[in-house]
């Protein structure tokens, strides 16, 4: 049998081998691919944040469409006026449902506060004053403390029965014991993206729309808001 002999290569030999090996590290092709993939993953997969705000978004219409349907039910087993009153101006924004009183009770015509005299528009406080002395919150609904995520911001609300969109201030949505209600739009949105609700008059149906918004646009975020707002509420109008 024929015998190999074993050549045993010098330690300094051995060194120098090994530390080749490890020089060939990767080529510019493989690191630019693997750089590549992580953006690739990286744009997959949204940030925590981001999904916190949507889901934030998510909660809040949710929670508006349960309490348009509660405040609809109260409506009718009260056999009074309800209405579904929103604090525009707090931060952030709260909102609760009041009863009326009982049968009919013909709302008053309230002005578009833009187009009004000062005169005119202390006239129209006191219209609204007396009218919200006839409202009481209802206890059942004050259980829980309703109120937005602070990622969540309400931009303005319309009606059928007052079809400007008010942006400050006291919104309102009426109720009656009919079963009838205001028809409406509730316009909110995070920094991602814009959400509204729609609540149609006659039915007992409501309808939840999400767009994202283009931030990549050179423009201020309010101005952003206030375009893409404008657009929503033109386009509820034309419905």
């Amino acid at each position: 049998m024929q015998k190999v002999a074993k050549v045993l290569m010098p330690i300094s030999a051995q060194k120098t081998f090994n530390l080749a090996k490890c020089d060939q590290g990767f080529s510019l092709i493989e690191i630019l691919v693997a750089l590549v993939l992580a953006a690739l993953i990286f744009l997959a997969v949204p940030s925590s944040d981001n999904v916190q705000k949507h889901r934030d978004l998510q909660t809040a219409l949710d929670d508006l469409d349960r309490s348009v349907r509660f405040a609809g039910n109260e409506a009718v087993l009260r056999n009074s006026v309800v209405r579904l009153r929103i604090s525009l101006d707090k931060k952030p924004t709260e909102y609760t449902v009041e009863f009326g009183p009982t049968g009919n009770f013909p709302l008053p015509d309230l002005t578009a506060k833009s187009s009004m005299s000062l005169q005119e528009e202390k006239v129209e406080q006191e219209k609204k004053a007396n009218l919200n002395k006839q409202f009481n919150k209802v206890d059942e609904f004050e259980d829980i403390k309703h109120k937005f995520s602070e990622n969540v911001e309400v931009l303005g609300m319309a009606t059928t029965t007052s079809k400007n969109l008010i942006k400050e201030g006291e919104a309102y949505l009426y109720f009656y014991p009919t079963g009838e209600k205001d028809g409406g739009i509730i316009i909110l949105s995070t920094v991602e993206e814009i959400a509204y609700i729609e609540i149609a008059p006659f039915l007992s149906e409501t309808n939840l729309v999400f767009k994202p918004l283009n931030t990549s646009s050179v423009a201020k975020m309010e101005d952003i808001l206030q375009t893409r707002m404008d657009e929503v509420y033109k386009e509820w109008l034309t419905k």
